[in-house]
């Protein structure tokens, strides 16, 4: 079973967002998806796709995807318009993405994945817990994701990016990546 939610704190405590929220699934053997309120996936067959990407990859650590807009250039698809505010120009993009790339992979190496799209076993929240917690007791919104990848590589675990899946991120398009007012 796949779980999806985005985690959301009224006092900006993000960790405790994912806390509560992975204490909802029961079975440590289940997956979550967590995802930024500001994305949108652009193919209906989504839950599909991420199983696909489990089945094959099931010792995977964290799974994440191709972003029409993102601070890292390694997650975003190569040439394609991050200014483009078309639905349907990424709803095609999202099309040939998938029918080139499915079922491949792009080990992260040491790239943490951002909190757009992360996809992992509760088990694996479970193991890395404790140590996210205390990376990010400081913490409030920014730099969750960026911890939580790391913990999944010291417990020595893959970061896979899912290369046939691409969804809409938002991020700040209105307004320019440097805003951050969305954080306040």
């Amino acid at each position: 079973m796949i779980y999806y939610f985005t985690p959301y704190s009224f006092s900006k405590k993000l960790f405790d967002a994912w806390d509560e929220y992975m204490d909802l699934v029961r079975n440590s053997d289940d997956w979550v998806c967590m995802m930024d309120g500001d994305t949108l996936f652009l193919l209906s067959d989504f839950g599909h796709q991420m199983q696909s990407y489990i089945d094959k990859y099931p010792d995977t650590g964290l799974f994440t995807c191709y972003a029409s807009r993102t601070s890292r250039p390694q997650l975003k698809w190569p040439g394609a318009d991050m200014t483009n505010p078309s639905l349907i120009y990424h709803r095609i993009k999202a099309e040939m993405i998938y029918l080139a790339h499915h079922g491949k992979v792009v080990d992260l190496l040491d790239l943490n994945a951002l909190g757009y799209l992360m996809l992992l076993r509760k088990s694996t929240w479970l193991l890395v817990r404790e140590q996210v917690k205390e990376w990010t007791a400081d913490k409030n919104i920014l730099g969750v994701d960026t911890r939580i990848s790391k913990a999944i590589r010291k417990a020595g675990m893959k970061t896979y990016l899912m290369k046939g899946m691409y969804l809409l991120h938002y991020y700040r398009m209105k307004d320019g990546e440097n805003d951050k007012s969305i954080l306040m």
